[in-house]
């Protein structure tokens, strides 16, 4: 069992990462399982057996389990060949929070185009195991399956998908086969919000100066151009159906209101402060305040919306990293 660790660790050095992975037959790896060696001992005490007493009938049985072995090994492989593997849209998250990788899988039918070819229990894992994160599924020809593989975030930054391990043992248990696969996809992980500080951001505006001005949704002022993450129910519909743009409607009032959320205003380390400026931005998107960020030679102006939102906690998540 060693030997097959040591093996396994050494063809993990050889994975390359790609943006799309196929197995093929050069990158699958197939070794009987103990199951797999008892039924070849059992295969040469039955050939000493019938070469012993001659007996014809026990070498029907032996040549016909060797027969049965061959074919398992070949459908075992085949069982992993031309499997197709890409990563769908990876959701932001928070430190600590456990990340979803959608993997799409499907049958590679570029050489086989009217050849209906089902693969089934193909086992898709991290390679270095985890049984929790192992998930078995059975990938039809011709159709995608989508299984949601999770990782637990330990730090803000880019976290990498580890190598996957795709096997099979299909159909008969006596062999297992499998093949290593790098996807080139990194998840962006927020720093954690913090919760135990308390402060009152500046009022401002574009140009960083005081404004009392706020920005509710009291008092009808004006239209401006719309920009992406603004509410819906705000757009001028009668404009756009006019053909003269998009427009969006402003507003005066006290409702809601501009902030600037600055690096030098707050204290602590650099991730105590990242976290708390993740605070202030949850809070000011879910009451609907615009808001801007302001960060040691980087400057995000004021804006709202879901957009706005996820561009400043990026820019946070990715502050001094490599």
């Amino acid at each position: 069992m060693k030997a097959i660790s040591k093996l396994k660790k050494w063809l993990l050095k050889r994975v390359e990462a790609t943006d799309e992975a196929v197995l093929q037959s050069k990158n699958i790896y197939i070794l009987p399982t103990r199951e797999g060696l008892i039924f070849t001992l059992l295969i040469f005490i039955m050939l000493a057996a019938a070469t012993n007493f001659t007996n014809s009938l026990i070498f029907f049985f032996t040549f016909l389990l060797v027969g049965i072995a061959l074919l398992a090994m070949y459908m075992t492989q085949k069982n992993l060949v031309n499997l197709h593997f890409s990563l769908s849209h990876i959701q932001p998250v928070f430190c600590c929070q456990p990340i979803l990788f959608p993997l799409v899988i499907q049958h590679n039918t570029a050489r086989q185009q009217n050849i209906a070819d089902d693969h089934y229990s193909i086992a898709i894992g991290f390679a270095k195991k985890d049984p929790n994160n192992t998930i078995f599924s059975d990938i039809c020809s011709g159709e995608k399956t989508i299984i949601h593989l999770s990782a637990q975030s330990q730090q803000r930054g880019l976290f990498q998908l580890p190598v996957l391990t795709i096997s099979s043992c299909y159909p008969l248990g006596l062999f297992y086969a499998w093949g290593n696969i790098q996807l080139k996809s990194h998840a962006i992980v927020y720093p954690q919000p913090s919760t135990s500080f308390f402060h009152i951001p500046l009022n401002g505006s574009n140009s960083e100066g005081q404004s009392d001005k706020g920005r509710g949704f009291d008092d009808f002022s004006g239209f401006k151009a719309y920009q992406k993450g603004e509410p819906l129910n705000h757009i001028h519909w009668k404009a756009y159906a006019r053909e003269q743009g998009l427009m969006s409607k402003t507003f005066l009032g006290a409702n809601n209101h501009e902030y600037w959320f600055n690096w030098n205003d707050l204290s602590g380390d650099t991730e105590s402060r990242l976290s708390q400026l993740c605070r202030l931005i949850i809070d000011a998107h879910n009451k609907g305040d615009r808001y801007g960020l302001v960060l040691p030679e980087q400057r995000i102006a004021i804006s709202q919306g879901i957009t706005h939102q996820h561009v400043c906690l990026k820019m946070l998540a990715l502050y001094q990293v490599a």
